[in-house]
């Protein structure tokens, strides 16, 4: 891409300290997954000052609305959708009972020139590049030809119902974004703006979560039985440790099984064990009578969610040790189509800022899932693009650096000229 005087006029718009004071005080602004209101209030404030005259709020569930910003073009372009997430990870509660506690804090080490903070990463700081790039278009005067539309959405993050945890603020992977597009927002292209280490992918992995529970008996422990085999072990506990190894042991098999080449890069499905409950903490006295064990599984785009389920109950059921196999979330993973030019538009904003063309896409930015699936689902052609996470052997924390920070704006803003294409 060669940069034209337009271009210039744009670039020189977005102010580093702006973009950083943004992007801190978004990433200090307590709104974990299922809490997302505040966020969403901020950030339409900040669109209502900075002239974004026709933003609004979609309440998706009560505590949880979707805010909307658009730049309006003439009508005589294509129309980008940039898309990030306002709920983080940090600060979730662990109990029905428990409100929100504080997470880690955003801060600037400006020495270094770094930006610390989970929130930040995940997935404010991409946000807040794209809303300063959206901000230095419509100051610089150029009248788009086609529109902007920003989307800051709930819950992203994967949640999903499950026992005592129901209800609209436990629901995820791609929450918001469902609820926009069904809801008035269209779009030629939405770019997903997550952290990728700027790479570029329009394929992600589906996921499923999967409740697996082994039932037992009951017993004071005084008045426990002689050990003997396993299977007659009244603690639900002792026996699901059998069952965790062998969904350990498929969960290899799996992974080789299932991957998958594509030519942007490498699909690596992965397995994880997140959650145990059994027995009462306050009373270990009895053994607990059930044992259950919460299993994420990311799955490629053409394999079935039953297929999973069915691999899943077979591995369970082959211990001899009965037990009950649950899916209680599943999403698709797609393959973007007709995402080309989008790409295209990626790599010449890359070059035209760094001077090369963006990295190898990493196999985990491929095999996890983010809301480009629910655009590509749809049929609204998504990729996935944004700075790195970056760690250092002077800290423990990952963090942003702010020159990357930077340049992710100005690299969204060259995509939405060249997208969008302007009046002259």
């Amino acid at each position: 891409m060669v940069l034209m005087p337009e271009h210039e006029q744009v670039l020189k718009r977005i102010d580093e300290q702006e973009l950083v004071e943004l992007a801190v005080a978004m990433g200090n602004i307590k709104a974990p997954s299922g809490y997302e209101q505040p966020m969403a209030d901020f950030v339409l404030q900040w669109l209502k000052a900075n002239g974004f005259d026709n933003s609004y709020q979609q309440e998706v569930a009560e505590g949880r609305s979707n805010t909307i910003g658009m730049l309006r073009g003439t009508g005589a372009g294509k129309t980008l959708i940039f898309n990030s997430h306002m709920d983080s990870e940090q600060g979730m509660p662990m109990r029905l009972d428990e409100e929100p506690p504080p997470g880690p804090a955003a801060i600037v080490d400006k020495e270094k020139k770094r930006i610390f903070g989970l929130a930040v990463q995940n997935d404010r700081g991409p946000m807040a590049a794209f809303m300063i790039a959206t901000k230095a278009i419509k100051n610089s005067g150029i009248r788009l030809a086609g529109d902007i539309l920003m989307t800051m959405v709930v819950g992203e993050i994967g949640m999903g119902p499950v026992d005592e945890f129901r209800g609209a603020r436990f629901i995820g992977k791609g929450y918001g974004s469902r609820h926009a597009i069904t809801h008035g927002i269209n779009g030629d292209f939405a770019l997903i703006a997550e952290t990728t280490d700027f790479g570029v992918t329009w394929i992600e992995a589906g996921a499923a979560y999967f409740k697996v529970t082994i039932e037992g008996k009951s017993f004071y422990t005084p008045r426990l039985p002689e050990r003997g085999a396993l299977k007659d072990n009244p603690n639900a506990l002792i026996k699901m440790i059998t069952v965790i190894q062998a969904i350990e042991k498929w969960a290899v098999e799996y992974e080789k099984k299932y991957t998958t080449e594509y030519p942007v890069g490498k699909m690596v499905p992965k397995i994880s064990i997140g959650a145990i409950r059994a027995g009462a903490p306050y009373k270990p006295s009895t053994t607990p009578k059930s044992c259950s064990i919460y299993v994420d599984v990311r799955v490629p785009p053409l394999v079935e969610f039953i297929q999973v389920e069915r691999e899943l109950r077979e591995v369970v059921q082959a211990v001899g040790l009965g037990g009950i196999v649950e899916c209680f979330m599943a999403r698709k993973g797609y393959e973007g189509k007709n995402v080309e030019p989008l790409v295209e538009a990626v790599c010449n904003a890359h070059l035209a800022v760094r001077g090369s063309p963006p990295p190898p896409i990493n196999t985990p930015e491929t095999s996890m899932w983010r809301d480009i699936n629910i655009f590509n689902e749809v049929g609204i052609p998504a990729a996935t693009f944004g700075m790195p996470r970056k760690s250092a052997p002077d800290v423990v924390e990952r963090f942003v650096e702010i020159k990357d920070i930077v340049d992710a704006a100005k690299m969204y803003a060259l995509v939405a000229l060249e997208i969008c294409g302007s009046n002259r």
